[in-house]
């Protein structure tokens, strides 16, 4: 096998793992619904389930890639819900008892970060 086939299947192979590494957009959707009626204002604690999610995510979140996945992720999911209020985003680890933190995630949030 030639050095250039060997560099290229061990350079797929390394991106292959980062990519697998990522939270899915679709665990993330699932795991926040719950959040769903605290974010609009239709309760003032997060439901349990929401909770629950919450701290599955806070899980997940180890690596700097896993959080801006999960940041993006929320910024999508968010953008179709309707009306919420982006200032109970940060809330929900906080009333949930996580030390986790989150920004106001509306369209403009940055996820890079």
């Amino acid at each position: 096998m030639s050095r250039a086939a060997i560099i290229s299947i061990a350079i797929l192979l390394i991106t292959r793992s980062g990519a697998l590494a990522s939270i899915s957009c679709a665990t993330v959707i699932e795991e926040v619904a719950p959040c769903t009626s605290f974010l609009q204002g239709g309760s003032k604690q997060p439901s349990v389930a929401c909770c629950n999610g919450i701290k599955k995510l806070s899980g997940e979140a180890g690596t700097h890639q896993n959080r801006t996945a999960i940041c993006q992720c929320l910024k999508e999911g968010l953008a179709t819900i309707g009306n919420y209020d982006p200032k109970r985003v940060p809330q929900v680890p906080k009333d949930c008892g996580l030390s986790a933190t989150l920004p106001p995630i509306d369209k403009n949030t940055d996820y890079s970060k």
